[in-house]
């Protein structure tokens, strides 16, 4: 049976396990967190202050769609092949500022989708969804050169229930400082 609420506690939560996830490198408990068919989404900028807004005919710094394309990245980063990711940095996410809403109607759930995807997604008659908007900054180690880089983002989650558990059926972040002076990839935000 959905669950109807999700407190804000709750959504902290969620967001601060997949960080610690990603912090220390359990990508299989990280994929585990979503959705077989969901979304991951770093869009670039039009200008100064707008972001792009459809990852399908405009650049994004990132897109996966679907749960297996982000295990081919995990594979890469992990694996031997990407000397880019080798070694892999130490990161630190730090999480503020979460704030929790519900995706309470199919309007609510075309605006959240909309703004991943270009594409709606989900029905009141679907599975429960709640909007859970955040601020992370992450410290990235560099080991190779012993530098200290930082990125700051806008989280945008769109989690759901998925056999009495939750998933994130959608992810979009906004880097802040987008001028990358080196590797992007799904550690690092």
């Amino acid at each position: 049976m959905p669950t109807t609420q999700l407190s804000p506690d709750a959504a902290a939560a969620f967001v601060y396990a997949e960080a610690l996830c990603l912090d220390e490198q359990r990508w299989q408990d990280w994929l585990a967190l979503y959705a077989d068919d969901a979304v991951y989404w770093i869009p670039s900028w039009k200008d100064d202050h707008v972001t792009t807004e459809d990852p399908a005919t405009e650049v994004s710094f990132m897109h996966a769609a679907g749960r297996g394309r982000l295990e081919e990245r995990v594979k890469r980063a992990s694996g031997t092949k990407s000397v880019a990711s080798m070694p892999l940095p130490r990161t630190l996410h730090c999480i503020s500022n979460v704030i929790v809403s519900p995706v309470a109607d199919t309007a609510d759930a075309a605006i959240a989708d909309t703004t991943a995807t270009g594409t709606t997604a989900g029905t009141a008659s679907g599975p429960a969804r709640w909007r859970v908007q955040s601020n992370c900054v992450t410290q990235i180690y560099d080991l190779r050169n012993d530098g200290l880089k930082v990125m700051a983002c806008r989280y945008d989650h769109l989690l759901t229930e998925v056999d009495g558990a939750l998933r994130i059926a959608r992810k979009k972040i906004v880097l802040i400082n987008d001028n990358v002076p080196t590797v992007l990839d799904f550690y690092c935000v």
